[in-house]
């Protein structure tokens, strides 16, 4: 699959666009004075106010219609299209980013509707914004649809839909249509087909784009960081160190993303060296950093790091990370310090699978059977959903202590899995 883009650098285009403004099919009246301005604009902030008062204090329900829920909505004198009061596109859309249910976004959509010009490319675009913030891809998609136009922000949205529903083709899909429409791509769109790429682990259409990134003299740090981590996700970390390089900006992502790259392919070494040159540069880890890390502590059994991190870190800024708490019990356990590992989860207010796993292999691997088998036990009382790795755990302290009742337990658990 190839395609080409064009090579003179051009402007990256970004949120928001223009204001839409409506046009209406009768002659174009005498501009008002300020004072007039000032009023209506006050009329529209206090109706903006009163909308927001009621999404908060009930939900909104869009009555059922044919149309997929786009009826109109309850009745509302001031929501009639033809009112002089009408809210306009902006109004509208301050609206939408307010909205807390998709019955409330469904509500507004047929405001917009009843509208005499429809709802604009614009609202359209803040529309299909909303509707992929709730899931909703198939209403997205339907307004995109029935776009007449569409700018490049219509395309990175719906694309950016389909992205986090992890409908990769058809981002390559939409990208493609886009270009064929003669609609140049932005930095956004860039964005949503590399980690697409990345996610489909296909390689040879990601270089084309970056490729097409560099020929066309895009280069900002959330593109950058994006070819990096598509890179590494198709296990080229040679090629994402590069890219790394290369940048002449970089924030706390960029340093995560390489930092990630290096300890998810057994580079922990590299990982635990980048990471106080990416403190000396100003930069603070966040809770993705600190996890990373804190596995490449597990794995490089750099235990005086691992504590210095918990000290430093840990303690003061993510003590109630489920996920951080898990990786330090990780730590701690793969370094056979399963006291530490034990009082680290005694603290946590949440646990996960991976918590309960993680102590029960520090546990069987420390020659603690018993331990392990009795955590378990605790785990199947409160209902914790087991895995793979928490059955090999179970079955090397079973070993040891020479259980086979546990160990057809488990082996009949096993069976239920493969039968499911």
């Amino acid at each position: 699959m190839l395609f080409c883009c064009s090579l003179s650098p051009p402007g990256i285009q970004t949120y928001p666009l223009p204001p839409f403004q409506q046009q209406s099919s009768s002659p174009r009246k005498v501009r008002s004075s300020g004072r007039h301005k000032s009023s209506k604009a006050e009329h529209q902030y206090f109706r903006a106010q009163s909308f927001r008062a009621r999404a908060r204090d009930q939900p909104l329900r869009a009555q059922a219609h044919p149309d997929g829920g786009y009826g109109p909505p309850e009745q509302d004198p001031e929501a009639e299209g033809h009112s002089p009061g009408s809210p306009d596109a902006e109004t509208l859309a301050s609206w939408l980013r307010s909205c807390g249910t998709v019955a409330d976004v469904r509500r507004v959509h047929g405001v917009a509707v009843r509208s005499p010009d429809g709802p604009g490319i614009f609202l359209a675009n803040n529309l299909i914004t909303s509707y992929v913030r709730f899931r909703e891809i198939s209403d997205a998609r339907k307004v995109f649809d029935e776009m007449p136009d569409r700018t490049v922000v219509s395309w990175t949205a719906m694309m950016n839909g389909y992205l986090k529903s992890g409908n990769y083709s058809e981002v390559v899909r939409l990208f493609l249509d886009m270009m064929a429409s003669g609609e140049r791509g932005n930095s956004l769109s860039f964005v949503c087909l590399l980690k697409s790429c990345g996610e489909q682990s296909n390689a040879k259409l990601g270089q084309q784009v970056h490729c097409c990134v560099v020929k066309g003299g895009w280069s900002n740090v959330i593109l950058d960081s994006a070819v990096a981590h598509f890179y590494a996700q198709c296990g080229d970390v040679a090629s994402a160190s590069m890219m790394f390089d290369k940048m002449t900006s970089r924030d706390v992502i960029s340093w995560t993303t390489m930092i990630t790259a290096y300890v998810q392919h057994g580079h922990g070494d590299k990982a635990l060296q980048m990471f106080p040159a990416m403190i000396s540069e100003g930069f603070h880890p966040n809770e993705f950093t600190v996890c990373s890390i804190l596995k490449a502590c597990a794995e490089e059994k750099a235990l005086r790091c691992g504590k210095q991190l918990h000290g430093a870190l840990v303690k003061k800024l993510f003590k109630n990370d489920i996920h951080v708490g898990s990786a330090l019990v990780t730590m701690y356990a793969r370094n056979r310090q399963v006291s530490d590992a034990q009082a680290v989860f005694d603290m946590m207010p949440r646990r996960n699978t991976i918590t309960w796993t993680s102590l029960i292999s520090g546990y069987a691997q420390s020659s603690q059977a018993e331990k392990a088998i009795m955590l378990f036990r605790q785990m199947k009382t409160r209902r914790v959903s087991v895995n793979n790795l928490t059955i090999v755990g179970l079955l090397s302290a079973c070993g040891s202590i020479r259980s086979l009742s546990l160990g057809k337990e488990l082996h009949a658990q096993m069976c239920l899995w493969e039968a499911h």
